[in-house]
């Protein structure tokens, strides 16, 4: 795969913002912010869509650049398999309900948005790998912290 330097994925970023600011939504209107709804449906043609996607609370988003059937946790616990066509970012839907989780929500949305952004520019480097599934799961912070009388070793 191709690899990326910070001042790459930053360029392409900038190109990204500067086609999303040329949008009918926002062009000649004083922009705070980037609304990542906005940017991923109107500018790159992806669906947004909310689903539980796992029993704990453990995966915040989830997007897949080919066309697969993944299994959701389902009501009465035997899953259900949703269809992921390469062109769907799924955001869990918790995020969506709590006015408290908009921030984590818009970093999900971009950050799966962003795994769609790559394979759209690099299509022969992005998920090439014949063992590499094509999806990609944003999953919520699980990184144990250390404790304070151990941080002299850090």
């Amino acid at each position: 795969m191709k690899r990326l330097s910070r001042k790459d994925i930053e360029a392409i970023a900038n190109r990204v913002i500067r086609a999303c600011m040329k949008l009918p939504e926002v062009a000649n209107q004083p922009v705070y912010r980037i609304y990542p709804e906005i940017l991923a449906e109107s500018l790159l043609g992806l669906k947004i869509d909310y689903q539980h996607l796992s029993f704990d609370g453990s995966i915040l988003g989830m997007t897949s650049y080919e066309e697969i059937g993944i299994e959701l946790p389902g009501c009465d616990d035997s899953g259900e398999v949703y269809f992921l066509d390469g062109k769907t970012v799924l955001i869990e839907s918790d995020l969506r309900e709590c006015v408290e989780q908009n921030g984590r929500r818009n970093f999900t949305i971009m950050h799966e948005t962003s795994h769609q952004v790559l394979k759209m520019l690099f299509p022969q480097d992005y998920g090439a790998k014949l063992h590499e599934r094509p999806i990609h799961f944003c999953k919520a912070n699980t990184v144990r912290r250390k404790p304070i009388e151990d941080w002299e070793e850090w």
